[in-house]
């Protein structure tokens, strides 16, 4: 089974797991090692992930994945928060982030600029929304190189 059918194999295991828990699966990644293989599930609350909710995903997913027997080699499941500076790329990302300000950074300028930091306002499936000076900002989704949380200390 190649990694791919793997994520979509375990994504429905982990996401009702998850559910069960009070928390959403943000990604699934899968690495083969040459002893183990790593399989990490990034996991999302709006109070935040801590080492409790980790130890208790894993735990209640291991019971599963094990019984599922779809893993053939040894493996480590990492169970862990997806990080603040994690890149914003879909549209769950964005809906966890209404509200939020955000680094945006542009392929090409608007206004005559590629980097933007505001509060994200809304989404839809072509634009993200902001207001800036005033004004409602439009920036099309296919023209952002990348976006992330803004983190001030």
């Amino acid at each position: 089974m190649n990694k791919k059918e793997l994520k979509k194999e375990i994504y429905p295991l982990a996401e009702e797991v998850a559910e069960e828990l009070g928390y959403e699966i943000v990604d699934i990644e899968f690495q083969n090692g040459s002893k183990h293989d790593l399989l990490s599930i990034f996991i999302y609350k709006k109070e935040g992930i801590d080492l409790n909710d980790c130890t208790d995903m894993s735990r209640s997913l291991e019971k599963k994945l094990d019984n599922l027997e779809i893993l053939k080699n040894p493996y480590y499941l990492e169970i862990s928060s997806p990080g603040l500076d994690r890149p914003l790329k879909t549209q769950d990302d964005y809906r966890r982030n209404i509200g939020n300000e955000v680094d945006v950074k542009l392929y090409a300028p608007i206004d005559g600029r590629k980097e933007f930091s505001f509060v994200l306002d809304k989404y839809d499936d072509e634009n993200v929304y902001c207001t800036l000076d005033e004004k409602e900002l439009a920036i099309p989704i296919k023209s952002i190189s990348s976006m992330k949380q803004t983190i001030k200390f």
